[in-house]
């Protein structure tokens, strides 16, 4: 059977118009040759020494995703009358940057609370973007950086990022925020928002688990 293409996605995938994430990045010989590239760029034109304030600290990233922690202990106590949720997205990166970083470069990752019945439920995941599910696949940081963004280094590194796109390493169809910024509820649905790119949608099981009777 033929590959859908991207409108078929659209009519097949979770209803509403939403875009099924499913991008094809390649592990080839032109990825470890922009990689070798990359690397020589960072050695002989970055400080390593510089401090990379937004992450450490408050700023430090959590290692990992929560799974649902159901009956949260309570100093005090929660009102039974106090039901509902509470969700929040900020940067978390996944990987560590191969040079500089910002804090708006981190991955998008969703925070949410239920509180119900005098009890409390905290969960958080990772917005399933098209950046994330790649450098996932090559296990390690492959988009451009703002952090990177200064002088001759910078113009280099964004040069890196479309060279991987001219060469179908990195697959950009699908756009390359990181969702980190802000959350909306629309037509039903939790969407992840940058200001760089479309709405994202996958954020696994966040809604079902805040949302949990």
């Amino acid at each position: 059977m033929a590959e859908k293409t991207k409108e078929e996605k659209l009519q097949s995938s979770k209803g509403g118009g939403i875009v099924v994430v499913d991008p094809k990045p390649n592990k080839g010989i032109a990825s470890k040759f922009v990689d070798l590239v990359e690397k020589l760029i960072v050695k002989f034109m970055y400080d390593p020494s510089q401090p990379h304030h937004y992450l450490s600290g408050n700023f430090a990233p959590l290692a990992d995703e929560t799974p649902p922690c159901k009956n949260l202990p309570v100093k005090g106590y929660l009102p039974e009358c106090l039901n509902g949720e509470f969700v929040r997205v900020g940067p978390n990166p996944k990987f560590a940057p191969v040079a500089g970083y910002h804090w708006f470069d981190g991955d998008g990752m969703v925070h949410g609370m239920r509180i119900k019945d005098g009890k409390a439920t905290y969960v958080s995941r990772y917005v399933r973007t098209s950046r994330l599910k790649q450098e996932e696949f090559f296990s390690g940081s492959k988009f451009m950086k703002i952090g990177d963004l200064k002088g001759l280094f910078g113009l280099l590194m964004v040069n890196m990022q479309m060279l991987r796109a001219k060469l179908k390493v990195l697959d950009i169809s699908y756009g390359t925020a990181t969702a980190n910024t802000a959350l909306i509820y629309h037509h039903g649905k939790l969407l992840a928002l940058s200001e760089a790119d479309k709405p994202c949608n996958e954020t696994h099981d966040v809604e079902v688990c805040v949302k949990e009777k």
